[in-house]
């Protein structure tokens, strides 16, 4: 079983529209009919059993018959900062594996060892919104977590003013600090660089502008294994 994405603005009543994305992955891929059951979410935390009426110029028109609320997502709010990675399979596989876990906002970010900085484009941006709409579906969450285009280290500080916990994924930190217990509707920043690491001077300001450095062990870890093992074990640890 997996959840079907589409816009708040196309659920009406009792009665909902699946279009763009979803509409080509269900009646292509999935070859699904009328009258076939399907769960559809809003990416805000509605869920909707429905059944599909028809399908019409591109669109599939569904009968709701359950609406449901919040299933399943963590109580915590994380935002992930991920350096661009050389490899960009590997940077939308982590992208892919956050969004299954349970991060709320993802942004890029550009640092000095950076291999491939830069803004990305709209053809990679919109790549990025179908996998985080599948990994959201397959994974059956209903909340649609947010993409932000490429922001520069200096610009992190910005967004994170009123953060709760700032945490930096640093191998080689003489702090050995371990994830702690973290309390419900807390907001965490994540942040994972690039496979060069942080520079020196990156590490100082980071350090200066409160974001505590934390380490998976001696072992050095790919940017995105680094990210996945960290956003797991901050989600559990979450006091219930």
């Amino acid at each position: 079983m997996e959840y079907y994405y589409t816009h708040k603005s196309n659920i009406k009543d009792d009665e909902l529209i699946i279009d763009e994305i979803e509409y080509e992955h269900l009646s292509k891929v999935l070859r699904k009919k009328s009258g076939d059951r399907i769960t559809v979410t809003d990416g805000e935390l509605g869920i909707f059993e429905c059944i599909i009426k028809s399908f019409t110029n591109k669109k599939i028109y569904c009968i709701i018959t359950k609406k449901k609320h919040d299933l399943y997502e963590p109580q915590i709010n994380i935002t992930l900062f991920l350096s661009l990675l050389k490899n960009q399979d590997r940077f939308e596989f982590a992208v892919e594996k956050a969004v299954e876990i349970g991060v709320k906002r993802i942004f890029a970010i550009s640092t000095a060892h950076t291999v491939k900085s830069g803004i990305l484009s709209n053809e990679k941006m919109k790549r990025i919104e179908k996998i985080i709409i599948r990994a959201m579906g397959q994974s059956m969450r209903c909340f649609l977590p947010s993409f932000y285009n490429t922001v520069s280290l200096n610009n992190i500080n910005k967004i994170t003013r009123d953060y709760d916990y700032k945490i930096m994924m640093y191998e080689h930190s003489d702090i050995k600090n371990r994830f702690d217990y973290f309390k419900q509707n807390s907001n965490i920043a994540l942040l994972i660089g690039p496979e060069g690491g942080f520079s020196e001077k990156e590490i100082t300001y980071l350090i200066d502008t409160g974001w505590a450095t934390f380490s998976l062990g001696n072992r050095k870890l790919r940017s995105e294994t680094a990210a996945i093992i960290s956003l797991f074990e901050i989600i559990n640890r979450i006091i219930k």
